[in-house]
């Protein structure tokens, strides 16, 4: 706190002295202070009984005037402010002031025998009884002043205040002088330690065998192991092998090697001025700070983790960074040393290392080696999460008369061409492989856990593979085209092992080339006939919906005396070769490929286009018509758009048309369903419940619905006549129907027995072949 140990030693001593010497100064003063007042006091009383005594035979004797001339005598003495001679009662006979002779004084000691002494700051009093005969006749006071008893004290206060600054003042060179001479040698010391921290090479040059010679001993021999680490340090910084760097706690940097500043392309100055954020590439910057902190709170010592740098120039340098920290006595970080090493080249020998190991030269793509490790992972991920998988092997057609044609110069370019459009034409996470010269072999994962579907995506995958490799190809000068045969093999559930699974694709790929070539086959006859009939049908149905290859069919609907209420529509696809197709046969396929949508419109056009012309008419004026929506249709974000601007187009009145919904359709969002429905019913459109008990019938929100009927299912009807439960359901929905005050239509009636049966029930609205199958409108309008 005092700087320098001379300061210290110099306030140290002196502080000592001075205190001693005040110690000092103060108990003689105090001494001789005590000595002149009890001097004082000796001489007062030695006044007081002298004046006793000589006053003592006047007063007996009543002699006024000899005992004045006694007081007067005494007046003379050196500060006296006055002597009182009084009688016992008080009264003054005697005064150094003659005017105050008579006065009676109060103030006498309670006690008559004893004397009595005063001393305050200004004066001293004593108070003593005359004695005659060993009889108390009377009182002597006198009062002295002390005011030049003060004064002599102050005096002797000052002097003895000069006397300790003197001293002070004297022992505080002594104590310069002594402590400069005390640390001359230590100083030596410490300039040479101020000017070797400055840069210099100095060692202490001193005698002696005292202890400031020994610590100059030590601190040069300090100094030279001090030296010789640094040298040693400096040379390991200098090394041009890994980069090297020492940070604070909170990332600045202290100092860094040449090898990293070449690395990072920055002087040492710049990294200065730089954040380890700045340097470090985005992706590696949060595992990197992670481990930082970790080491901050104390709980590693250390760690090691690969990071990319950036470089000035915007050069991604992938490192091993090695961290470890120098920690206080306290525990807290002092200090980082990194070591960052360069391993672009080890990185690169090991890509090569794994593209020689793994992949083919040629094309880049994955080797035998590669796939077969990728299709054991499959195989075992596929057991796990049971989804699907498929293995299509592919053989290019006529290869070998590229090479004898064209060179195999030519052949190459063909496989890397083929290479690069496999990699277009798969998935993320599928594989394509080079299995060996123009055999080519596709890996595909997570196929549906469903095996029909499954099929349809690998079949639909091949046959993109086909028709981007059916395009020509443009190899140097050379316009080429070529073909490819695929064979497809599924595996799920770990079945079958890798071995096998290639066997199986190979031998489907050579049914492919023996069927003529260009084509793809499946490995189970099975599949292969349901792919082949689904893609057929797939593209029949896309040119029906083109062609509107489309007919609506209307079976009637009638009340409890048969007389005539509306229809439903039935489409039925008209196929140019296998004739009338029922909706069975196409509807779920087309719900699955979204053609229901194109389909969906079309019916309620032609279905709004049949009311508008029934309009017209006074018989069918009053007919209601009923359109089946799809799930997919109704759930379209333009549902409710559509089938308003539909209705406008046509012009019909809404409330002639009911629109039938499944319960299925309930099962997602149910919020947007009733929001969709209540948006038609405000128009006049009708909603009938389709299929009702058949499916999800909560009540819950069937109370929420703005339905007009509900259509009990034919599976109900069926078997009312001998079924009981049969008909305990269809009461129930009745009774059900008729609470909720909604219309009731019972549907697949094809007896009489279950329409008395239902008639009885109190079901008086009927649909089904009792009264008419679906038929064409101009068979419909002669049933009316």
């Amino acid at each position: 706190m005092l700087g320098t140990l001379r300061s210290q030693l110099m306030v140290g001593i002196t502080l000592t002295v001075g205190l001693m010497m005040a110690l000092f100064i103060w108990s003689i003063t105090y001494q001789q202070q005590t000595e002149e007042t009890n001097q004082h006091i000796q001489r007062i009383q030695a006044l007081a009984d002298s004046l006793a005594t000589l006053s003592s035979i006047s007063v007996a004797s009543r002699d006024f005037s000899g005992l004045q001339e006694i007081v007067k005598s005494i007046s003379h003495f050196p500060n006296l402010n006055h002597a009182i001679v009084l009688d016992l009662r008080g009264q003054v006979l005697a005064h150094s002031d003659s005017s105050k002779i008579g006065l009676y004084l109060n103030d006498l000691p309670r006690k008559p025998e004893f004397n009595r002494l005063q001393l305050t700051k200004n004066k001293i009093d004593v108070t003593q009884p005359i004695i005659f005969t060993e009889e108390k006749i009377g009182w002597v006071m006198i009062e002295l002043d002390r005011t030049f008893h003060h004064a002599n004290l102050a005096k002797i206060w000052e002097n003895g205040l000069l006397y300790a600054l003197v001293a002070i003042i004297f022992s505080g060179f002594i104590t310069a002088l002594a402590s400069r001479y005390l640390t001359r040698r230590l100083y030596l010391i410490q300039q040479v330690a101020d000017q070797v921290q400055a840069g210099a090479n100095l060692r202490v040059t001193m005698s002696g065998n005292d202890e400031a010679a020994k610590l100059a001993r030590q601190f040069n021999s300090m100094l030279d192991s001090l030296a010789q680490r640094e040298q040693q340090l400096a040379s390991f910084y200098l090394l041009d092998l890994v980069g090297l760097t020492i940070t604070s706690p909170d990332k600045a940097w202290i100092r860094t090697n040449e090898c990293l500043c070449k690395m990072l392309e920055y002087s040492e100055q710049e990294l200065r001025e730089m954040t380890w954020a700045q340097l470090t590439h985005p992706d590696d910057l949060c595992s990197d700070e992670e481990q930082f902190t970790r080491l901050l709170a104390n709980e590693i010592e250390g760690y090691s983790l690969e990071k990319r740098f950036i470089s000035r120039t915007g050069k991604v340098i992938p490192t091993q960074l090695v961290v470890r920290c120098a920690r206080k006595d306290n525990g807290e970080v002092d200090y980082v040393m990194s070591m960052v090493e360069d391993i672009s080249q080890r990185k690169a020998d090991a890509e090569k290392i794994k593209q020689l190991a793994f992949y083919d030269p040629l094309t880049k793509l994955a080797n035998r080696r590669l796939l077969q490790d990728r299709l054991h992972q499959a195989l075992v991920s596929s057991a796990r999460n049971g989804h699907g998988g498929a293995l299509l092997f592919l053989d290019l057609d006529n290869f070998k008369t590229l090479n004898d044609s064209l060179g195999h110069d030519m052949g190459d370019i063909l496989l890397q061409q083929v290479a690069e459009r496999l990699n277009a034409c798969i998935r993320k996470g599928d594989t394509v492989s080079r299995f060996g010269g123009d055999e080519f072999v596709v890996l595909l994962e997570n196929l549906s856990v469903q095996p029909f579907k499954a099929v349809k995506q690998a079949g639909d995958i091949a046959n993109k593979i086909l028709s981007s490799l059916n395009q020509s190809y443009q190899l140097a000068s050379h316009q080429y085209s070529s073909s490819t045969s695929i064979g497809i093999v599924l595996f799920k559930d770990n079945q079958s092992n890798e071995d096998e699974l290639l066997k199986q694709a190979d031998i489907a790929m050579y049914q492919a080339k023996n069927s003529g070539r260009n084509a793809l086959r499946f490995f189970d006859p099975e599949m292969q006939a349901s792919l082949t009939a689904r893609v057929t049908l797939e593209k029949e149905l896309k040119l029906a919906v083109k062609n509107q290859q489309f007919q609506l069919y209307y079976q009637i609907q009638v009340d409890s005396s048969q007389r005539p209420l509306g229809a439903e529509t039935v489409i039925r696809w008209v196929h140019p070769e296998r004739g009338v197709i029922s909706p069975f046969h196409f509807i779920a396929f087309a719900e699955e490929t979204g053609s229901i949508l194109e389909i969906g419109q079309w019916v309620l056009n032609s279905a709004c286009a049949q009311l508008k012309w029934w309009q017209k008419k006074d018989r069918t004026r009053e007919l209601t018509l009923s359109v089946n929506v799809s799930a997919k249709q109704f759930h379209q974000v333009d549902f409710v758009d559509k089938v308003r601007s539909t209705v406008l187009l046509h012009g019909i009145n809404p409330k002639l048309l009911k629109l039938e919904l499944t319960e299925s359709l309930l099962l997602n969002n149910i919020e947007d369903v009733i929001e969709k429905m209540t948006n038609l019913t405000e128009i006049g459109i009708q909603f009938s419940l389709d299929d009702f008990g058949t499916g999800y019938s909560s009540l819950q929100y069937l109370k929420r619905l703005p339905l007009y009927q509900l259509k009990i299912d034919q599976s109900f009807v069926r078997d009312i006549v001998s079924d009981e439960n049969d008909r305990k359901i269809i009461r129930t929905i009745i009774s059900m129907a008729k609470s909720m005050d909604l219309n009731l239509i019972a549907e697949g009636v094809e007896t009489e027995q279950q329409q008395a049966l239902l008639l009885s029930e109190g079901c008086t609205h009927f649909q089904g072949h009792l009264y008419s199958m679906p038929v064409p409108i101009n068979e419909f309008e002669v049933l009316l």
